[in-house]
């Protein structure tokens, strides 16, 4: 059965929020036969400006559009400020309550708290978003760290790219982990992250502008975690002596050279648990443990519990 799939904006809409997910859905139709019918909102037909001053033709008027299965809000610098009128919110809550699936990409979770502003949601948006949408909202409790939340048939996701993730876990709950993983395929979409895993990074939030000088050799650590790796092994790449190169890591990573490669390693395991296609001592060995026993104690040193229960 299609499932007809309504995606709002309004001028200011962020482009890749609209298009991610629905070239997402879209792809789904070259396997699965008319599974995804995919429509452009807004409040009135025709041309709708992206935050670029690019335009978009809306293929329906919110009013006028009928039922439909998902709703789409897209977000974007424009539906961030966007205050609904009274007869803009009873179009929105009409379609939203005969709706299976309310969804709300990025800086839509604005809109979102509008539509169901009496009723307490959980919701998320971009993190830089996270703190205005709680002071504005004070009905919805913001978690500014999950790619994307499901709150019983409301869904929202952190923005941009995370907009894909989200729609391919749709398509994994409407269609299999088959279908979802071939979608992500043609994509090339490198991997298919959970809801759960977080908007950034932690080592990311240790990097600052000057850590440039340091990037080539942190590529390097990424796509040598398999094996042993020293503080003389990282000197010597960047023709400096261990004393400087552990100063160098102090500095711009807030870290030694050894605290640094050992979380990067804990990350990377936890990274591929989330794709649940490794092996437990396939993993182990990919971030350069010689025998699992040694890589569990890692493990929960790091996050609290084994792998084999993160992985459950």
């Amino acid at each position: 059965m299609t499932k007809r799939i309504a995606f709002f904006i309004a001028d200011g809409f962020q482009t890749l929020d609209l298009f991610g997910p629905l070239d997402t859905f879209f792809e789904t139709n070259s396997l699965v036969n008319q599974a995804y019918q995919c429509d452009i909102v807004s409040f009135a037909e025709g041309t709708v400006e992206n935050s670029a001053g690019h335009r978009v033709i809306a293929d329906f008027a919110l009013a006028t559009l009928g039922h439909v299965d998902y709703m789409i809000i897209c977000g974007g610098s424009g539906m961030r400020t966007l205050s609904l009128s009274a007869s803009q919110l009873a179009a929105f809550r009409t379609l939203c309550i005969d709706a299976e699936k309310v969804i709300s990409i990025c800086t839509g979770a604005f809109i979102l708290a509008q539509i169901f502003c009496d009723e307490p949601r959980k919701l998320t948006t971009h993190w830089r978003h996270c703190h205005t949408l709680a002071s504005q909202h004070q009905c919805a409790e913001v978690d500014p760290e999950p790619l994307f939340i499901n709150d019983k048939n409301i869904w929202s996701s952190a923005g941009i790219l995370s907009g894909v993730d989200l729609a391919l876990e749709i398509i994994k709950q409407d269609h299999g982990n088959t279908i979802a993983s071939a979608v992500a395929k043609e994509l090339v979409v490198y991997l298919q992250r959970k809801g759960n895993q977080q908007q950034f990074s932690d080592l990311l939030q240790h990097q600052s502008a000057q850590s440039i000088r340091l990037a080539p050799l942190l590529d390097w650590i990424v796509d040598n975690l398999q094996q042993k790796i020293s503080v003389n092994d990282l000197a010597e790449l960047v023709s400096v002596s261990p004393r400087q190169i552990t100063r160098m890591f102090n500095k711009h990573m807030n870290t030694t050279p050894a605290a640094y490669i050992a979380k990067l390693r804990m990350h990377q395991a936890r990274d591929m648990l989330n794709e649940g296609n490794h092996s437990l001592a396939a993993i182990s060995r990919r971030v350069g443990f010689s025998n699992y026993e040694s890589f569990r104690r890692a493990f929960e040193r790091q996050f609290g519990l084994s792998p084999s229960d993160y992985s459950r």
